[in-house]
């Protein structure tokens, strides 16, 4: 008989976790609930206000995922979701007792890695536009929405700023291990970056390489899920 596994599953700046894991739940085993943790300002939160201090969203984060946390659960995030799961992965076990069975992350480097923050978030409007455009991601009729666009700045600019203002701050390792997944072209996170993640579990840590650049989540989604799916036994172990 196997062990239901929850999958939290965490979203990159700017996007919606229900839009981004829509189509995970029929591809994976029915032991893992797929769970989409939609953050404030997007999806069917957009009323809200968004938030701009890592802090912030883990806390959030830990009201959503706290009810249940006592039941098998895992954590999965990409790019800013990749450190927003650490986050709440080291809160729920140091400061709660409740593990994840797994920490899973995606295009994103490991949490002590140096390297300096990025500021796009203070450019105007114009500009920090055109960088959203360059990084990628975002499709090109969405770009061109101007009404949509003046919808997702702010969240995006958000999210940015979230990211570049956390600092890691040095603690105990995770005692479940961990899973990383990286683009094979992706400009912004090197493969040689997500080797570091190591030194953060106790447990071992799996690097996987998918063809793609930073939003190959996107591109490459039925494989990662497949990867996912084996990443997570019905046995709870690995």
């Amino acid at each position: 008989m196997s062990t239901r596994i929850r999958l939290y599953c965490l979203p990159y700046a700017g996007g919606s976790a229900q839009r981004i894991y829509d189509g995970w739940q029929h591809r994976l085993p029915r032991h893992l609930e797929v769970v989409p943790l939609e953050l404030p300002a997007r999806g069917a939160r957009t009323g809200e206000r968004p938030v701009t201090r890592m802090g912030g969203l883990v806390t959030d984060v830990l009201r959503q995922v706290l009810p249940a946390a006592g039941e098998p659960y895992a954590l999965f995030g990409h790019s800013l979701g990749g450190t927003l799961a650490f986050e709440v992965a080291r809160e729920l076990e140091q400061e709660h007792g409740r593990a994840p069975v797994k920490l899973l992350v995606s295009g994103t480097r490991a949490a002590d890695a140096d390297g300096e923050p990025d500021v796009d978030f203070l450019l105007p409007d114009d500009a920090f536009l055109e960088r959203i455009r360059q990084f990628g991601g975002t499709p090109p009729e969405v770009l061109a929405d101007d009404g949509l666009m003046e919808l997702l700045l702010p969240v995006i600019r958000a999210d940015f700023a979230a990211a570049a203002q956390w600092r890691y701050r040095p603690g105990p390792p995770l005692s479940c291990p961990i899973t990383v997944f990286g683009g094979t072209r992706d400009e912004q996170v090197a493969a040689d970056g997500l080797a570091g993640w190591g030194k953060h579990t106790v447990a071992n840590c799996r690097v996987h390489l998918l063809p793609g650049g930073h939003f190959y989540v996107d591109e490459m989604s039925e494989r990662l899920v497949a990867l996912v799916a084996e990443e997570l036994p019905s046995g709870l172990g690995g």
